[in-house]
């Protein structure tokens, strides 16, 4: 058998490109070429040319030749050029460039290569711009240490999050507000996008039940006051503006998101200590800004819901030096034992963690 594919497989990417330059696309051969050359310009990294003759050019690219190791290798193209098989200059140029290499001339066919090989270049550089990855690669090597990402810098002003600093402070982090722009994007936010974003981050079902309602605290200037000797009263009239209490309560003004059915393990990752509900609270507070309320209600599996079991000592919580679960925690994953008379039937979702406490911790 030939050994021919196995020689193949051993070359590298540039000696395969010089070798079959007509396997590569155009994109492709400039890509290779500026990062062997470390040069995020293509006008610095290639030097190109346009292949001779009104032939019909069967590859974009049908030559790569490399005078000395140190100079831009050149590149022979059958797409775009001033003559050639594209030519936009009038039949006779290209019948003179053909007539001057038969007589061992280059003149006339480096004089042209000199005006074609901007026009070329400006052409590579557009198809590096309006290609995410190729835009990528281009401030990888303009700049190594910080490389620039166009494209991923206008994600984050999709987001409305791309205030220098401003990301930096979401728990979240950058890559998730890019990898979401589309839903920050789109006005006004709906629960539909809200409940796509939370599940797919999570990688679990989310539910969000709206008009949950919340207790919202009176101010003390907006409370009802009665007259007392020479002070005024306030908000007093019955009906209109009077209110018991130092708090009132509004239907519309906070949502919950459901998550679950849940394991026992990935419930705990959505305990208040941990720090995956801390970055899910970032992430669902810049979606819904700052005047929505909300909780979190991580809904454990019936299944899964752990007897109630107290440790005897330090030493019984931990298991080689390692906490042994989450241990005991009212009000967040203990519930009280049942029997196998009377077995749990429905789903644990006692566990409610407001966005504002859970943002307080961090």
């Amino acid at each position: 058998m030939s050994d021919t594919p196995r020689r193949r497989l051993r070359q590298s990417p540039t000696a395969r490109l010089k070798a079959e330059p007509r396997r590569f696309t155009f994109d492709a051969a400039v890509r290779l070429l500026t990062f062997q050359r470390q040069r995020p310009n293509p006008a610095e990294a290639v030097s190109f040319t346009v292949a001779a003759g009104s032939a019909y050019a069967a590859a974009e690219v049908t030559a790569v030749q490399s005078a000395a190791p140190d100079a831009a290798p050149r590149v022979t193209v059958g797409l775009i050029g001033l003559t050639g098989p594209v030519a936009v200059l009038p039949r006779q140029y290209s019948d003179a460039v053909v007539t001057d290499q038969r007589a061992r001339s280059f003149s006339l066919t480096d004089f042209l290569d000199v005006l074609s090989h901007r026009m070329i270049a400006a052409f590579a550089a557009a198809g590096a711009k309006y290609r995410p990855q190729r835009a990528a690669d281009v401030g990888a090597l303009a700049s190594p240490r910080q490389p620039a990402d166009p494209v991923a810098d206008v994600l984050l002003a999709l987001t409305g999050y791309a205030t220098p600093h401003l990301a930096d402070r979401l728990l979240a982090g950058r890559a998730a507000l890019r990898h979401y722009a589309g839903f920050f994007a789109a006005h006004p936010r709906s629960t539909d996008r809200l409940e796509a974003l939370a599940s797919d981050w999570l990688g679990r079902p989310v539910k969000v039940r709206q008009f949950a309602g919340a207790w919202m605290s009176l101010p003390v200037d907006q409370r009802t006051r009665l007259p007392v000797g020479v002070a005024p009263g306030a908000f007093g009239q019955l009906g209109v503006d009077a209110a018991a209490g130092v708090r009132a309560w509004d239907q519309q003004a906070r949502i919950v998101l459901q998550i679950g059915p849940l394991d026992l393990a990935y419930f705990e990752r959505l305990l208040p200590n941990s720090p995956l509900l801390r970055e899910l609270v970032s992430l669902i507070r810049a979606f819904v800004g700052f005047e929505v309320g909300f909780a979190v209600n991580p809904v454990l599996a019936r299944d899964a819901v752990p007897p109630l079991r107290l440790p005897s000592s330090v030493a019984a919580a931990t298991v080689g030096g390692q906490a042994a679960g989450a241990g005991p925690m009212l009000g967040w994953n203990t519930w009280l034992p049942t029997s196998a008379m009377f077995p749990r039937r429905t789903d644990a979702d006692d566990a409610v963690f407001e966005g504002e406490v859970v943002e307080g911790q961090s």
